[in-house]
């Protein structure tokens, strides 16, 4: 009985091993999913359903990632550093001698004509132009503008004669995916051109029609010329925005017009007074300014792109002689303001029945 009882245990532990060997073969291989340590597995047909998988390796290359550069030939250093005497920041006032703003103007007759955009000057009623040498000329006003190309044509003072832009002498406009550059004022951008880009756009009417280019132009290098591979004007930034240039052939019926005696008039300046007094505005011209020459002791000071500018106001009396000078903007540099001030105080204007004031930007360059 014993012997019997003890053979039926065996029985039933030997279908038990088999029983769990077998069931052991069919289970599932759970520590594949609950690893916390990730290891490499062998590639799979997909992933599971409801399992979010990142496959950056996969991803196709977006067509709008690569953007085409806009940096311009190196050749257009040259033209650029070739066209800056003749580009000029013109600043302009009101009838009270404020400031209203300085802007950019390129020289185009050497008896000292300046080219520009209309919008910028329209509200002025006085203004000068300061050379990247050093040059303050007064502007006695506009000569004439078109208002279907927004562009202006002023007279500059000079005796001695101006460096100037040429325009271009061809009929037809530069064509698409030509080269074209933005020149401002080195006075107010140190780094020339401001923008580039390829012709991208041009109207039926190559002499009249406004034309684009592929660079973002600066919002403040209207009146700025656009010069091509040769170093010649085939367009003027304009202030509409929107990356606008017209034709310089909108300038040669302005320039054609212009004699030799025409006079030149700001829009908004004071009406001449009917009084004997000949020179009784509130603004009056500058007969004389002198440039502020650069100190020989300043030579060692490190004028960095935010010191070497400053900008000034100045008082004229009745007599037409400086009363005073003060110091609106800094140059950065104590040595540098006091020659400003020394130079304007021997600035001379008109004589007038009162006293008027004018805000003069001034840049020392070593």
């Amino acid at each position: 009985m014993r012997q019997s009882t003890l053979a039926l245990i065996c029985a039933v532990a030997l279908i038990v091993i088999l029983a769990y060997s077998w069931c052991g073969r069919n289970l599932p291989e759970v520590p594949s999913r609950v690893s916390p340590t990730p290891t490499p597995a062998p590639a799979s047909p997909g992933p599971r359903a409801g399992v979010t998988v990142a496959t950056p390796s996969i991803s196709a290359p977006s067509a709008t990632t690569t953007v085409a550069t806009q940096t311009p030939p190196p050749e257009f250093q040259k033209v650029a550093e070739k066209a800056d005497p003749a580009i000029v920041e013109l600043t302009v006032f009101d009838a009270k001698g404020q400031l209203l703003r300085s802007v950019t103007a390129f020289y185009v007759g050497k008896d000292g004509l300046l080219a520009t955009s209309h919008d910028l000057v329209a509200d002025a009623a006085y203004g000068v132009a300061k050379s990247p040498d050093g040059k303050i000329r007064n502007v006695t006003g506009e000569i004439d503008f078109s208002k279907s190309s927004g562009l202006a044509i002023l007279r500059a003072e000079t005796k001695t004669g101006v460096p100037v832009l040429p325009l271009q002498k061809t009929t037809e406009s530069i064509s698409v995916n030509a080269w074209g550059v933005v020149v401002g004022s080195s006075l107010q951008h140190k780094e020339q051109p401001l923008a580039g880009g390829m012709i991208k756009s041009l109207g039926a009417d190559p002499k009249k029609d406004t034309f684009q280019i592929s660079g973002t132009i600066p919002n403040d290098a209207a009146g700025a010329p656009v010069l091509d591979a040769n170093g010649e004007v085939v367009g003027i930034v304009t202030a509409g925005g929107k990356n606008d240039i017209q034709p310089s052939g909108q300038l040669e019926p302005l320039l054609a017009a212009i004699k030799p005696n025409t006079a030149a008039k700001w829009a908004a300046a004071p009406a001449e007074s009917t009084t004997p007094t000949p020179a009784s505005r509130v603004g009056r011209k500058v007969i004389s300014n002198p440039a502020p020459r650069y100190p020989p002791e300043a030579r060692n000071l490190r004028i960095g792109p935010k010191t070497g500018s400053g900008k000034f106001r100045v008082t004229f009396g009745t007599d037409g002689l400086v009363k005073s000078v003060q110091t609106v903007e800094s140059t950065g540099q104590p040595i540098l303001d006091r020659a400003a001030i020394s130079a304007l105080q021997a600035w001379k204007a008109e004589p007038g029945a009162t006293d008027w004031t004018v805000l003069v930007p001034i840049t020392f360059q070593p």
